[in-house]
């Protein structure tokens, strides 16, 4: 009998230890980095999504300000995935079960249409007033508008250009090329000088792929639809823009194979700030890390527009993330003035001058302190010109798995890019 009962304790403790290990993998509550939150014990609690990923730690100094301000609301963070097809799985798995544990949703731009179609926002037009919207930078906006109605407030500028090493440029006398047939000849030159990656990518199975294949496409004239809704990504153009980015790994060998497994940004980040690579195409977070002291390219990158195809012109995919309110919010009052609070001018700069995200509110870009702090915004604000937008479609999240599946395929030579695009084409056509 008692070794009946040691044995039922024993399971019961290892299903103990499963399960928290369970939680502890998936989307997190930053329980333990509420130590600052007790005098608003009796607050209403406002769950709120974020990225597991915080530049210089500036999100948490930012929740752990509000708390301490406000003694009727408390805000916990729930961490979310980088890789944003990873995110968005989590973000619908809450909302299509009116989960009540996610008052805040962090929403990419390309998710606007899908959300609100399906009923998992409340509308904010009583609330984000043209007013408001005046102080904020239109194109983020306009990412936050569809069926005639506002669903969110932007809280993050992003884009996607291309940062690069200065001192390797200069040591061997080049000029950022303008082309990309000319910059894998500098990256075949340099990678073999130096001994390291002409670029790095992050061209896993995931939405970043798209963000890339989006910039390749438009710069070689291509897209996925044309202006009256007809699918054209098996075009000649896209058929040898993807060509060029398969013939980048196998033909010129200026991007390793192991980009193929690269599904988050950091993946192509981290080996770029390491002072392993050339090139880096990536968001706008990365200036803030390359500058960091232990960084091993301190004052060594700078930013530009990608490049473009002989012909064919530049392209930098348009990112952002904005917070809307979740239909089956119990506190949607409670999370409007968090959401107010967070995209306020004040905590926007406070934000980015310690290095953390760059921010939706006009006024930060004619900032001088913040300039001075992000020395990088000047240049980074005239890549906008070469502005890049993925498909907007109430259908994207299904369109970019779809695409993810076969661009991949082709990047690791299972498809040719003529078949993979062909077979795409005839899917998108299938899509309501």
């Amino acid at each position: 009998m008692k070794k009946t009962l040691r044995k039922l304790l024993v399971f019961i403790l290892i299903l103990g230890v499963l399960f928290v290990t369970a939680c502890s993998s998936g989307e997190k509550t930053n329980s333990d980095n509420n130590k600052g939150d007790a005098g608003n014990s009796g607050a209403v609690t406002i769950r709120m999504a974020v990225f597991e990923n915080d530049p210089n730690g500036m999100m948490e100094k930012a929740r752990q300000k509000f708390n301490k301000e406000h003694d009727n609301i408390k805000i916990e963070f729930t961490q979310m995935s980088n890789d944003a097809s990873q995110m968005h799985d989590q973000t619908v798995t809450q909302l299509s079960a009116g989960s009540e544990n996610l008052d805040i949703v962090n929403m990419d731009v390309v998710w606007t249409a899908e959300f609100a179609e399906s009923g998992w926002l409340l509308p904010l037009d009583d609330r984000f007033t043209e007013e408001l919207q005046a102080n904020y930078i239109g194109r983020q906006v306009d990412s936050v508008k569809y069926d005639d109605k506002t669903w969110a407030v932007p809280w993050f500028n992003d884009l996607h250009p291309l940062w690069y090493r200065t001192d390797l440029l200069e040591k061997y006398n080049l000029e950022v090329p303008e082309t990309y047939e000319d910059a894998v000849k500098v990256a075949q030159k340099i990678s073999k000088e130096e001994g390291i990656q002409g670029f790095t990518m992050h061209w896993g199975r995931s939405e970043q792929l798209i963000v890339s294949f989006t910039e390749f496409l438009h710069a070689n004239g291509g897209d996925f639809f044309d202006e009256n809704g007809k699918v054209i990504i098996n075009s000649p153009e896209a058929v040898e823009a993807l060509q060029f980015m398969v013939d980048m790994i196998e033909k010129y060998e200026v991007v390793s194979t192991s980009a193929i497994g690269h599904s988050t940004p950091e993946d192509s980040r981290i080996p770029f700030t390491q002072g392993q690579s050339l090139f880096n195409p990536n968001w706008g977070y990365v200036y803030s890390i390359n500058q960091a002291d232990d960084s091993a390219v301190k004052d060594k990158t700078w930013v530009a527009s990608n490049f473009k195809f002989e012909g064919g012109k530049k392209a930098n995919s348009v990112g952002g993330w904005n917070f809307a309110i979740s239909s089956s919010s119990k506190h949607p009052d409670e999370a409007w003035e968090v959401i107010k609070w967070f995209t306020s001018a004040e905590n926007q700069k406070e934000m980015l001058v310690g290095g953390g995200y760059a921010g939706t509110q006009l006024s930060l870009y004619e900032d001088a302190e913040v300039i001075k702090a992000n020395p990088y915004l000047e240049e980074y604000t005239k890549a906008f010109e070469d502005a890049s937008v993925r498909p907007s479609h109430p259908q994207y999240s299904k369109m970019s798995d779809i695409a993810q599946s076969y661009i991949h395929q082709a990047l690791s030579g299972d498809l040719s890019p003529k078949e993979a695009l062909d077979q795409l084409a005839k899917e998108l056509e299938d899509i309501e």
